[in-house]
């Protein structure tokens, strides 16, 4: 069985709205208020674009005034003769105390490898019969202290200097040998006269003493 339905039927067709003035003026009045929104945001948006380029515009004119300001301070810094005058000085006083260090650094390493050299050659010519006691070395000048069991042993021994650069040709001013009961040996001097006043009636029992 077949069946048949008829579609265009006047009860079947859809309705049509007539587009009324109401509606066509309620919806120009929603475009209205969304365009005011808008315009009222954009306005805001672009007051405060430009209150931000003001403060900006502030900020970096203060600071070239403050940079000119520096500057001008500066070239007149330099062109004032006391600045000029203090500023030699320093580097006048900064170059000699740099010089000063130099020297003295020289001298210290001078002095350290001279003394080295000193007592190295000092033990090359120890002999059994000669004990030192104390070494004075004070602006080249040498001076030995010490013991010894035979008196003729000690002149062999400074004869023995002229091997040795930093002990050859050196002249000894003072030349005592005392006879030390307690101990049954002979206590010696031999030195610079320099060193008179440094020097103790006794050697000093501290070996290797440098001033």
């Amino acid at each position: 069985m077949k069946h048949l339905a008829d579609l265009y039927l006047s009860e079947l067709q859809p309705s049509r709205e007539k587009l009324t003035f109401n509606r066509v003026v309620g919806a120009t009045a929603s475009l209205l208020v969304v365009a005011v929104v808008l315009g009222i945001g954009i306005h805001f948006w672009a007051s405060q674009q430009q209150i931000n380029t003001q403060r900006a515009a502030h900020a970096l004119s203060q600071a070239q005034q403050q940079l000119a300001a520096k500057q001008q301070q500066l070239r007149a810094a330099m062109n004032n003769p006391d600045v000029e005058q203090r500023i030699e000085q320093t580097e006048l006083q900064l170059g000699q105390r740099q010089r000063l260090l130099q020297q003295m650094q020289q001298i210290t390493e001078s002095s350290q490898v001279s003394f080295a050299t000193l007592l190295n050659e000092l033990a090359q010519a120890d002999v059994e019969a000669i004990w030192l006691q104390r070494i004075l070395v004070t602006n080249s000048e040498l001076t030995l202290q010490g013991k010894t069991a035979n008196a003729s042993a000690l002149p062999v021994w400074l004869a023995s200097f002229s091997n040795y650069p930093s002990l050859s040709g050196r002249q000894f001013g003072v030349f005592e040998l005392r006879d030390n009961a307690s101990s049954g040996v002979l206590d010696f001097t031999v030195g610079s006269l320099q060193h008179s006043s440094l020097l103790s009636s006794q050697p000093s029992r501290s070996a290797g003493a440098a001033q």
